[in-house]
């Protein structure tokens, strides 16, 4: 079993403005965290067909279905009433983001935080802004080749795609009355971060340095159940000793 938890979560610029020369008025800012988590389990099926066709309309068909995978996929959460140098937990467990059935040899973790107003996302709306992106193409186009050559074609194509859609996704919001109060990348392997199946990590710096996260992750490989005896045939006793006969039988 595998799994991989937020602990605690630091802002400190909220990125909300005052209201009358940002001297006065509230300031609390309702944030929206992203969380998108690869691995080397994470299937991506149409990607077989992806590398191999050169049909255009066929390819962004399934370049669609990928992108729309990857933002399902993401877990998605609102938090309220945020301050400047506000302190989030999430209880003295933690907030389990993923768990898988075995501990993955890869992961990749992006956390994007913004300030919203929207109560709620269109993920029609956030797959459509990046397919119709030409950086999302090009780049695309690059992470095919790669994954051509690939031992998992399939991580490498979600990894590409998850950290296109997060730049598309702060793209966006610039545009819009949102503001990106951070962003996170994290690329982990096993052998090399937890060999052991854990790693917990406190006040990690986010790109910006306005956020700053708590996240720990534990996994064990399951006990091999130990083997049934198998049962022995019965001993058949050839001599020794016989039985008294009774005086008289």
């Amino acid at each position: 079993m595998f799994f991989f938890r937020l602990n605690k979560l630091k802002i400190i610029d909220n990125r909300e403005e005052r209201n009358i020369f940002q001297l006065f008025g509230p300031d609390r800012a309702e944030v929206q965290l992203s969380s998108f988590i690869t691995t080397d389990s994470t299937d991506l099926p149409e990607v077989g067909e992806l590398l191999a066709t050169d049909n255009l309309q066929r390819r962004r068909k399934l370049a669609e279905l990928s992108v729309a995978r990857v933002i399902n996929s993401r877990v998605l959460m609102t938090i309220e009433n945020v301050t400047d140098n506000h302190e989030m937990t999430f209880g003295d467990t933690g907030y389990v983001l993923y768990q898988a059935d075995r501990i993955p040899e890869q992961f990749d973790w992006i956390l994007l935080a913004l300030e919203s107003d929207q109560d709620q996302r269109d993920m029609g709306v956030e797959m459509n802004t990046v397919l119709q992106n030409d950086e999302f193409h090009a780049t695309l186009d690059n992470t095919l080749a790669l994954a051509a050559t690939a031992a998992n074609p399939s991580y490498t194509v979600a990894v590409s795609i998850g950290k296109l859609v997060t730049k598309m996704l702060a793209q966006q919001c610039r545009k819009n009355d949102d503001d990106m109060i951070g962003v996170l990348y994290t690329s982990l392997n096993r052998r090399e971060h937890y060999p052991h199946g854990e790693r917990k990590k406190d006040n990690v710096a986010d790109l910006t340095n306005n956020m700053f996260v708590d996240y720990s992750l534990f996994g064990f490989d399951p006990q091999p159940q130990p083997a049934l005896m198998q049962r022995l045939p019965p001993i058949s006793v050839t001599g020794g000793i016989q039985p008294r006969r009774r005086f008289g039988a």
